[in-house]
């Protein structure tokens, strides 16, 4: 089964001017070759014609003069102007705005305090375990040393050694 090509966004755009004969030579030659391969691209093509065709057969309509000035006119006169605006709505509308971002601005206020309140206030167990993480590692042998004169012993030889080790 043959594979079916479909004209491009930008050919199906040129079609008209293709019809018409207003197309460089190069993108006529593109659709050609699509309509050439393509049942859907023809019946598109076919369809625009039959539709310009039918367009040609509508009566021509005629304007007055007088209806193109005030067509004109009216054009002008709404560039012109711009709605009018109510300034006492504006000043409701911007006491409103104020009125938002003012409580926007202290319920955040609000929150940010709380946040820091209890951040800072109320202790935090893992903050208080990396504190005490030296004491922690070594608590096994706190423990079997038993009491606090031990420990004291330890430490004084500790520091003996470190002195004998640095003076070395």
């Amino acid at each position: 089964m043959a594979k079916i090509v479909r004209l491009s966004k930008e050919q199906r755009e040129n079609l008209v001017a293709y019809l018409d004969g207003e197309l460089d030579d190069q993108s006529a030659r593109d659709i050609e070759q699509v309509l050439a391969s393509s049942p859907v691209a023809r019946h598109d093509v076919d369809m625009l014609s039959r539709t310009w065709d039918l367009i040609g057969e509508l009566p021509g309509v005629s304007v007055t003069e007088e209806f193109t000035t005030k067509t004109l006119e009216s054009i002008a006169a709404s560039r012109g102007g711009g709605p009018r605006v109510d300034p006492d709505a504006i000043s409701r509308n911007t006491r409103r705005a104020l009125g938002l971002a003012l409580s926007t601005l202290i319920l955040g206020g609000a929150g940010v305090s709380g946040y820091l309140a209890t951040n800072r206030w109320i202790p935090n167990e893992a903050e208080e375990l990396l504190n005490d993480f030296e004491i922690l590692t070594d608590l096994d042998k706190y423990r079997e040393a038993g009491d606090i004169e031990t420990l004291q012993k330890l430490q004084e030889i500790r520091e003996f050694s470190e002195a004998d080790d640095e003076s070395q």
